[in-house]
């Protein structure tokens, strides 16, 4: 059936994560939300490598050399004037802690449950990372620098715990993480400029939910939902015959210190501005049961920076940040993550960097991401091959939206050159 809504549009800041989960606190200013992801320090900035965390910026992955609070994170933007939503909002309950939480480099999990981080430090510089861990979970953690003057320090992010004083000066630490939640690393040079590397190693735990399973191409060919399901109930060109889905309440595009959406003859494009940074915008419009899908241009893209689209969001002004973001990589790499909430911030991978044969890889590639969600299960597809399938239970209706995360390409653009759904709920 097709679904009469109000359009809401919303950007969600968070620190995006593979394996792990985010750490952001949420408002309900209506600006879009950003959510912070890996990315390891690095101190070139050519295409193709790593880019340098701005230290200006106050964020949750760029990398500082001293602790400072983490930024508030703005929920959605306020609603058109026909909506008539009431202004008043109530802040949700502030994040428990004992102290600030630093910026910090979400630990990126590239391969198996071990993740090595190399890098440079000045002279007494401290550098954070943060690894999701579960409680009762082993991690291991051994730092190396050529002089043995890089100490470590860990502390939990939600009770302020210490498991390793820094003052110590030790360089490795083995041990059971106590519960469920973030945990800070600090990388300390007690000495002169020196280079550095961390292994993290955590001891995986079984699970039961949620389930992700890559699958093979469709076995009757390649998947045609006009075949399957007519015509659809909603068409976007992206040529701007549809652009106030996109407008804030000004009738403006977004253009934030994190994401901007631009119209240029009749090209629609998106930007993530700022590398390490996961960022989303929503439409006004919310879907239950969907078939959704949208070409999309990987533009200027290298490495893991990633595109595509958030699902089953906030309502607008909700006060909370949540949803499914289903985004291919620049290398041809499928990732799937469930956003629990932004106060305290939450993730579950669901499928984490997956490489696909139909993912077309590299710069100024053409993708057609597929997404049938269906009470509890996300079917993905890639070019109209289905290759994953995803059970969760957490969320069945909400608001979707475009998704960029500039992994490695500081003002990484790509284009959706259209998007369509089909409405499939009752």
């Amino acid at each position: 059936m097709k679904k009469s809504s109000v359009f809401s549009i919303a950007l969600f800041l968070v620190l995006g994560l593979l394996f792990t989960a985010c750490t952001l606190s949420a408002s309900e200013s209506p600006l879009p939300t950003a959510l912070p992801t890996s990315v390891l320090p690095a101190t070139d900035t050519q295409e193709g490598e790593e880019a340098v965390i701005p230290e200006a910026e106050p964020t949750d992955t760029g990398i500082q050399p001293s602790p400072t609070p983490l930024p508030a994170v703005t929920d959605t933007p306020a609603a058109p004037p026909e909506a008539a939503e009431p202004t008043a909002t109530q802040p949700p309950a502030p994040v428990a802690s004992a102290t600030p939480l630093p910026a910090a480099s979400r630990v990126l999990f590239s391969s198996g449950d071990t993740a090595t981080l190399d890098g440079q430090l000045n002279a007494g510089q401290t550098l954070y990372y943060v690894v999701q861990g579960a409680e009762g979970q082993a991690m291991q953690v051994d730092t190396w620098s050529p002089n043995s003057d890089v100490y470590l320090g860990i502390t939990s992010a939600t009770t302020g715990q210490t498991l390793l004083d820094a003052a110590l000066q030790d360089a490795n630490w083995t041990g059971s993480l106590p519960a469920a939640q973030d945990y800070y690393l600090s990388v300390i040079a007690s000495g002169a400029q020196t280079s550095y590397s961390v292994t993290i190693q955590l001891t995986p735990l079984p699970s039961t939910a949620p389930t992700a399973t890559p699958l093979p191409p469709t076995p009757s060919g390649l998947f045609n939902p006009l075949a399957t399901y007519g015509e659809p109930d909603y068409e976007d060109p992206m040529t701007g015959i549809l652009i106030s889905e996109w407008e804030d309440e000004d009738g403006e595009l977004p253009d934030t210190q994190y994401i901007r959406l631009t119209l240029d003859d009749h090209r629609f494009y998106v930007t993530g501005k700022l590398a390490g940074f996961s960022t989303w915008y929503f439409t006004w419009r919310d879907l239950s049961d969907f078939y959704l899908q949208a070409t999309l241009d990987s533009g200027n893209c290298s490495g893991q920076d990633a595109y595509g689209l958030i699902v089953r969001g906030p309502e607008h002004l909700a006060g909370v940040s949540y949803g499914y973001v289903i985004a291919f990589t620049c290398d041809g790499k499928l990732w799937v993550y469930r956003l629990d909430g932004a106060d305290p911030f939450t993730a579950t991978d669901l499928v984490s960097l997956t490489p696909s044969q139909y993912i077309n890889a590299g710069p100024n590639q053409r993708n057609l991401l597929g997404i049938q969600a269906i009470g509890d299960k996300l079917t993905i597809y890639a070019n109209g091959n289905q290759i994953a399938q995803v059970t969760d239970t957490r969320y069945d209706f909400g608001r979707f939206g475009v998704f960029v995360c500039p992994q490695w390409t500081s003002f990484y653009t790509y284009r959706v050159v259209d998007l369509s759904y089909w409405d499939l709920g009752d």
